[in-house]
């Protein structure tokens, strides 16, 4: 009888033995995110080490567009500062 008591009694209250913790929303996410982080980091090391050739193509392609941008830029600034340059001196010509 006592034993039926004591397991009601066990099964209602809080047991001190066992920590009763309470884990915060952004700890959780963060963990979460710590294990995806790791995740996509082994599966580019994987990736990485099965297609070298690839990603040395891939570093190529990127450096060309880089490249090709920054071309375009310089281009368009150098017409932008001509145009101004012959602009000023039509200004000061016919003033």
């Amino acid at each position: 009888m006592f034993s039926k008591i004591k397991d009601f009694y066990n099964t209602k209250v809080k047991k001190e033995t066992q920590p009763q913790t309470v884990v915060r929303a952004d700890q959780i996410e963060e963990q979460q995110r710590k294990i995806r982080e790791q995740e996509r980091q082994r599966a580019e090391s994987e990736y990485q080490q099965e297609h070298p050739e690839q990603i040395i193509q891939e570093n190529l392609q990127s450096f060309e567009n880089k490249t090709n941008k920054l071309k375009k830029k310089l281009n368009i600034a150098i017409i932008t500062i001509f145009g101004l340059i012959v602009l000023v001196f039509l200004i000061l010509f016919y003033i």
